[in-house]
């Protein structure tokens, strides 16, 4: 092999590996007790149909969360959206406790959302998408709510930002999720506004 072929083939070589390493991917855990996700919605409820809707606001790991100022549902890179169904509904003293399962899906925005318009928040490409059982505790008196959900993830799916690929959790690993919320006076049931936290469960997730 000459001189000329042998740095060639260096080349190529470090050509190669600089793009194995671009093209790898890194995870963004959902670790045990740590705030993972931070999130800030709204809910449309139709019967026993539950529309939630918002974006994510901090997610660990990862800076990039808002392409630009204000930081709200018109510059987030991550929104979300849950379609679930009452199971169950059980009125104790001035408290509704109401059951819920549905689909959670995190989407990696492509362009600017509006909480009047909810279809805005589907807008974008699909990262996370996860199976979902909620518990909501409505004080009426009050007309606030406390809710708790664990999901558990049945898709993953790429993302890139600024070259570089991310992943969003492991399929099979699960989260536990806290929203605190007021209800509309006017419509208690039916429309209101929360944010919470999300934390990973430590369970110990199957392949992607």
């Amino acid at each position: 092999m000459t001189r000329l072929q042998s740095f060639l083939l260096t080349a190529a070589v470090l050509v190669l590996a600089a793009g194995a390493l671009a093209a790898q991917t890194q995870n963004i855990p959902l670790i045990q007790d740590q705030s993972d996700l931070e999130f800030v919605g709204q809910f449309n409820n139709n019967g026993a149909d539950s529309l939630q809707f918002g974006y994510v606001s901090r997610m660990e790991g990862l800076d990039d969360i808002f392409t630009g100022t204000p930081q709200n549902e018109t510059t987030a890179r991550f929104t979300f959206v849950t379609h679930a169904t009452t199971i169950r509904a059980i009125t104790n003293g001035p408290f509704r406790i109401v059951n819920r399962v549905g689909t959670t899906t995190i989407y990696f925005n492509s362009g600017p959302s509006d909480f009047t318009n909810p279809a805005s928040f589907s807008q974008g490409t699909p990262i996370q998408v996860s199976t979902y059982r909620q518990q909501v505790v409505v004080n009426l008196n009050q007309l606030t709510f406390l809710t708790t959900h664990m999901n558990t993830i049945t898709e993953t799916h790429k993302f890139s930002i600024d070259g570089k690929n991310y992943r969003l959790g492991r399929v099979n690993g699960t989260f536990l999720t806290r929203y605190s919320g007021i209800v509309n006076s006017l419509d208690p049931v039916n429309f209101g506004w929360f944010g919470g936290t999300a934390v990973g469960t430590g369970a110990v997730p199957g392949r992607d």
